[in-house]
């Protein structure tokens, strides 16, 4: 996938590692750490959305929370066009 297409995207969906990590009781990063083999950084800076939440990882924080691949993501509310565009005169 190219870089703007995965930028655009990455606008559009925030993903929820930090919620589907508590819901499923892990209090510490670094439990997911143990039960995934991502290292902390990672964790983190998906945790943070510093970092798109790929299907590799997605896959295995998925498989590890017990949580569907649908639970790690949520959809960003739509910015108004009328936003856009006085954001573009400015």
């Amino acid at each position: 996938m190219k870089r703007k297409q995965l930028e655009r995207i990455a606008h559009l969906y925030r993903n929820r590692v930090r919620e589907c990590r508590l819901k499923a009781m892990l209090a510490k990063q670094e439990d997911l750490v143990k039960l995934t083999g991502i290292s902390r950084s990672v964790i983190s800076a998906l945790e943070n959305n510093r970092l798109f939440l790929s299907s590799p990882y997605a896959l295995t924080i998925a498989e590890a929370l017990g949580c569907k691949l649908d639970d790690l993501f949520e959809k960003r509310q739509a910015v108004p066009a009328e936003h856009l565009q006085e954001k573009g005169k400015a």
